[in-house]
């Protein structure tokens, strides 16, 4: 019997892929020994920076603190933490195998390496990186926690997640509704006092739900148990529904489900309160972006509210769920189309604009925007901040002998490189956390292997003169390879149970020929 139909018949729920490394962690803590479930954390934004300001002055070697540009200057604490992976691009780009607006394809393209349709919603043709990881590596496969700031959006220019072909993922962006799903999880009383969050497994998720994993997919298994096989095949289902039970049966430890450490009390110590809650989640309507349907004085104080509390509470609610176990891939999403007038930014044109050097839609002509680069750098530092602000919090929570940032992989992913040109080469990423020892920490990695320079964001554009060539030429190796890589670092496996070698549906600059390089960048590994 073939195991693709096993895992088929079974819906892959609860039962596939996804529940066996939970089964080893539960064996492992049932043994005494700490085994924090690896995960992974997407921070992305839009319209990319200014590269040259943005890249540190080491391409590839270790990367001290000092090595650090002043947009990444936050991230020197955590400098010993950090991947900083050169030479990436995404698939697919502009002009090239499709021509539609390239954000729409920066965005449609960014996480599935696939083209996107060619109708009004522009939707990706496959599934993105976020949910085919989920599957396999969350607690009962469950979809990814996908979350965003500002207002909430079905356009493709904010769409970012798709759970199948032509199927977005909009994000959640009210931090009430995550709240609300996660303290129905808490214990009552106080927590540990370890500062350690117990590993917890499938089981643990369904349980605290009042049900079964393998009873709530009792009706795939019958189906799965009525197909012709052999009695050795049978035996051996057997003998793991046994095992799954039992193990589950112990999971349940006479109703205590969720760990420990998932309470109010931990909740409160990353300043999550019924009260920040409700504060950092605007009850109105929010505006001041180019999809939020019209501008108002109340709307832009909601936007800039869901910007900075907002976002700072989705932060904590996103270290709450991996305290909680009950997320595995989390992506936090910053749109592009709006105008900062926050935390001692007073912009007059939104991002979007800015990063075209006109302040509006057009793209190239003369830079019209008086102090367009500093407006810029200003946007690229705050989100800088945002960044190392997320990385600290993991960086501050025990989990297992280490960090929660420990186990985790958090890549900074932009949309684009430079926002002018629009170029997908050369991609400013930088990725926190060695996902349980998997990724090399305190270096820059060129993965191209040879001189790919800063980019020319910061050399070309005089106000009130034309825009110049603001890409690079270097930096073009598919970003397919770090996929895999990932994927590989959280414990995703491929059909067969061995190490996965592809992700995308191709990995050229056209939209065809299929996956032509296959494998992770080992270099990029521990072990590399």
């Amino acid at each position: 019997m073939k195991r693709r139909i096993f895992l088929k018949g079974i819906g892959g729920a609860a039962l596939a892929v996804p529940f066996l490394s939970s089964l080893a962690e539960q064996q492992a803590k049932a043994e005494g020994a700490a085994v924090p479930p690896k995960r992974l954390v997407i921070f992305y934004t839009h319209n990319g920076c200014l590269t040259d300001r943005w890249f540190p002055t080491v391409e590839d070697g270790p990367l001290p603190a000092s090595a650090l540009s002043t947009t990444l200057a936050p991230l020197a604490p955590y400098a010993s933490k950090l991947l900083l992976p050169r030479g990436f691009r995404s698939m697919n780009g502009y002009a090239v195998g499709q021509t539609i607006d390239p954000h729409d394809q920066a965005m449609g393209s960014k996480l599935t390496c696939a083209k996107i349709t060619e109708d009004s919603n522009r939707y990706a043709t496959a599934a993105s990186l976020d949910h085919v990881i989920a599957k396999q590596i969350n607690p009962g496969g469950t979809t990814p926690l996908v979350l965003s700031v500002g207002a909430a959006s079905t356009k493709i220019k904010e769409i970012l997640s798709f759970s199948g072909p032509n199927t977005a993922f909009p994000a959640n962006v009210n931090p009430q509704t995550v709240y609300n799903q996660l303290t129905g999880l808490f214990k009552t009383g106080a927590s540990t006092g370890t500062g350690t969050a117990p590993v917890t497994t499938a089981g643990d998720y369904k349980v605290a739900r009042g049900a079964s994993a393998i009873d709530l997919v009792k009706a795939d298994l019958t189906r799965f148990q009525a197909l012709n096989m052999s009695q050795a095949d049978k035996t051996r289902v057997q003998d793991w529904l046994d095992l799954l039970r039992t193990t589950e049966t112990g999971i349940m430890g006479g109703g205590t489900g969720t760990p420990a450490s998932c309470s109010a009390d931990a909740a409160t110590a990353i300043g999550i309160t019924a009260a920040s809650v409700a504060a950092a989640s605007p009850g109105g309507a929010i505006s001041g972006g180019a999809f939020s349907g019209g501008n108002s004085a109340a709307g832009n104080t909601n936007l800039a509210t869901s910007f900075t509390l907002g976002g700072d509470m989705m932060m904590n609610l996103m270290a709450l769920s991996m305290i909680c176990d009950t997320n595995r891939m989390l992506v936090l999403l910053y749109p592009g189309y709006v105008t900062f007038n926050w935390d001692g930014i007073t912009h007059t044109h939104d991002h979007h604009g800015l990063s075209h050097r006109t302040g509006d839609f057009t793209v190239g002509g003369s830079c019209k925007v008086a102090g367009v680069l500093d407006m810029i750098a200003a946007i690229d530092n705050w989100y800088a901040k945002k960044y190392a602000k997320l990385v600290g919090l993991f960086d501050s929570i025990s989990e297992g002998g280490g960090k929660l940032l420990d186990s985790t992989a958090t890549m900074w992913l932009p949309e684009l490189s430079d926002g002018a040109a629009h170029n997908l080469n050369n991609l400013p990423i930088v990725i926190a956390g060695s996902a349980g020892g998997y990724l090399k920490q305190g270096v820059a990695v060129n993965v191209e292997g040879k001189n790919i320079g800063l980019g020319n964001s910061d050399k070309t554009c005089v106000d009130g003169g034309d825009i110049g060539n603001t890409g690079s030429f270097g930096g073009n190796v598919p970003i397919n390879k770090l996929y895999v890589t990932l994927m590989n670092a959280v414990g995703c496996k491929d059909a067969s149970g061995g190490k996965v070698t592809k992700f995308g549906d191709f990995d050229g600059t056209g939209t065809t020929g299929g996956i032509t390089n296959p494998g992770e960048v080992a270099k990029l590994t521990s072990a590399g």
